[in-house]
């Protein structure tokens, strides 16, 4: 196939939203940048797609540079020093640090450069001597500065850039129109904006300033750096800008208080208030007294039945499932063909907050027995008690409890006779101990084609020999989440073929037993930490490919996480934790300090929930989750948090 030629103007509109930063990115000055935590691929990879995409591409990638890091003005200025072009393109540079001498040398490479962003929040570590000798010499039209409102005191390097930039604004930018004061300044007017202000009042150039809008506390008058900023001759407007409302809360600013303020006489009419967000409108439709082009009566049932059937479907086991969310319920009322092909797939799954919807549920059963077919599926997510009982003879495939559901091993007997022979999943029941008779284990082998079992099961079992090997020869999945030993006793007797999966979350003596005899098969296994420090889990489940860890606050030991067999096949490692863990960093240092892969070769992926990855070059260089990262990414090894972000390599000098 020939290839495809496509225009330089089309490549560009397919391109420009992939490596386009907005403005409002661009300009943003809250403390955390919004460019800080983004580990995802260079959008500079799309040069190297083929030569067109890097003709096209290029313009577009340098238009808006944002540098965040010493090794990255570095690596710009080689670009620019062994391609004078490319300096041509740059018409937005965003400098959130100080970067050293070549920022003199980029400064001089982007002569179009007319909006800048600076940040006078300075490490006393940085540099900033190629900032100061190349700041003068620009000519920029719009600027934007970042200043942070917890700093009371600058170190020497900060001051020397305020003292640059106050000399700049005030007689050295002639064009200078716009400038945009830091998130910071809708607090107080701190020592660096009042200095700002006295510069910005005397701006040749200056029309428009543009300032957060405060969320005000009985204040009678604006701020002095705005009054200072209003006495510019020039000056035209003061424009207030909304502060983000997921920045604190759910308040943007409050308008009645800024009108009474900003009213006062000393900004003479400047000030441009904001306005409220619109709400968006959707326009009702015109009626058409013309038929529909296409009515239903022609599409074959056999078309409708399978549309219905995926609308219809409802991910009850996703927590964020809601039946706000859920318009599909209500498909059935469009018309008597959808509810007749419809109600089947509502009645198939039914999902229970309440014991009342559930009790409902019983008394319908009784009332239509025909129910009894239609229901597959039963979903509990209530705290209160749920008899099992009214169910008993609804051909049921599976019972989920999203929240546990307790029974005595009478009831969980009478369920598993009457509905085990059709249960394939069986989940979320915990059986308790209801009196001082031992168990049947003979109850197990009425769950003929049970696949996933979750179970809670403190009930002891009587010793047996006569429980068939062949018991749970469908089960794949099964999750014990608090056991009496004997259970381990029964499993170890049957031969668990098609076993794959196995969640054990809490410690337990007498896991040993079972790992012993079906260790061997597993694939995907979870454990809590104290059975990881008892148990030689690598060599005794060889086959492992995805291990879960249930650590709590604890720590895993790093000697016992080794195998004696190199051809493992563990490929990820999750070690859940509790959330926040005071001092994770410290804590966790012995085990990846002393951490030791090397008989894992297919080992790909480590998560631990807890890390806090930094966001800053001052934080990546004091970071050792960074450091470990890197340290696992020299063996092809990714470490996770608990977002499922992964660490990137940055830049380095």
């Amino acid at each position: 196939m020939p290839a495809v030629h496509l225009p330089d103007e089309i490549i560009s509109e397919i391109l420009s939203p992939a490596l386009k930063v907005s403005d409002d990115a661009f300009s943003d000055t809250s403390l955390n940048s919004p460019f800080a935590g983004r580990y995802c691929e260079s959008s500079s990879a799309f040069l190297l797609v083929c030569k067109a995409w890097l003709r096209v591409a290029t313009p577009l990638l340098y238009h808006v540079v944002v540098l965040r890091s010493k090794a990255q003005a570095a690596a710009l200025e080689k670009s620019l020093r062994g391609n004078s072009v490319l300096g041509q393109f740059i018409k937005k540079l965003r400098i959130e640090g100080g970067y050293g001498s070549s920022m003199l040398k980029i400064i001089n490479a982007a002569p179009n450069t007319k909006d800048i962003f600076i940040s006078i929040n300075i490490w006393s570590a940085d540099n900033v001597s190629g900032l100061v000798k190349g700041l003068p010499t620009m000519d920029p039209t719009r600027v934007v500065l970042c200043d942070s409102h917890h700093s009371s005191s600058r170190n020497k390097n900060s001051q020397t850039l305020l003292g640059t930039l106050t000399r700049c604004i005030q007689t050295e930018w002639k064009n200078l129109a716009v400038f945009e004061l830091p998130f910071s300044s809708y607090y107080y007017s701190s020592g660096s904006l009042m200095a700002i202000g006295t510069a910005l009042s005397q701006a040749p150039a200056l029309k428009t300033v543009v300032s957060p809008a405060m969320r005000l506390y009985g204040l009678q008058q604006p701020p002095d750096h705005l009054t200072l900023i209003a006495k510019n001759p020039s000056l035209q407007r003061i424009v207030l800008r909304q502060l983000p409302a997921n920045r604190f809360g759910a308040f943007g600013a409050d308008l009645d208080g800024i009108s009474q303020v900003f009213g006062h006489p000393s900004l003479r009419g400047l000030v441009k208030f904001p306005n409220p967000p619109a709400r968006p409108h959707t326009p009702t439709p015109e009626p058409s007294s013309e038929p529909l082009q296409y009515s239903t009566e022609s599409v074959p049932e056999e078309i409708w039945d399978r549309i219905l059937r995926l609308a219809m479907t409802q991910n009850f086991e996703n927590q964020e499932w809601s039946w706000k969310t859920q318009p599909s319920s209500r498909v059935w009322l469009v018309s008597k063909k959808f509810a007749r092909l419809a109600l089947p797939y509502l009645k198939e799954s039914l999902y229970f907050q309440t014991a009342h919807k559930y009790h409902d549920l019983t008394s319908k059963l009784a009332i239509d027995p025909s129910l009894r077919s239609q229901v597959r599926t039963l979903y509990f997510h209530t705290n209160m008690a749920i008899d099992l009982r009214p169910i008993f003879g609804v051909h049921l495939v599976n019972i989920i409890g999203l929240t546990p559901v307790s029974v005595t091993l009478k009831v969980f007997s009478d369920l598993v006779k009457n509905c085990g022979a059709t249960l394939v999943r069986l989940e979320g029941i915990n059986v308790t101990k209801a009196s001082t008779k031992p168990g049947d284990p003979a109850i197990f082998s009425h769950l003929t084609n049970i696949r996933s079992l979750s179970l809670g099961f403190k009930t002891p079992f009587a010793s047996s020999t006569s429980i068939p090997p062949s018991t749970f020869a469908t089960l794949k999945q099964l999750k014990l989440t608090n056991f009496d030993h004997s259970l381990m006793t029964i499993l170890s007797q049957m031969n668990l073929p098609a076993l794959r999966d196995a969640l054990f979350p809490i410690d337990h003596v007498a896991l040993d037993v079972f790992f012993a005899k079906h260790g061997s098969k597993l694939q995907t296994l979870t454990v809590a930490l104290g059975a990881l420090r008892l148990l030689n889990i690598f060599d005794i489940c060889p086959a492992v490919v995805d291990l879960v860890v249930v650590c709590g606050n604890g720590i895993p030991d790093p000697t016992r996480f080794s195998c004696s067999v190199a051809a493992s096949s563990l490929e990820t490692v999750t070690f859940t934790t509790e959330g926040r863990i005071r001092g994770a960093e410290r804590k966790w240092a012995t085990f990846f300090d002393r951490l030791n892969i090397d008989t894992f070769p297919a080992l790909r992926e480590i998560t631990v929930p807890c890390i806090r990855w930094p966001t800053t070059e001052h934080d990546i260089g004091k970071s050792h989750w960074a450091r470990w990262a890197e340290r696992l990414l020299d063996r092809d090894v990714k470490l996770f948090d608990g977002g499922g972000v992964n660490w990137r390599r940055r830049l380095k000098n």
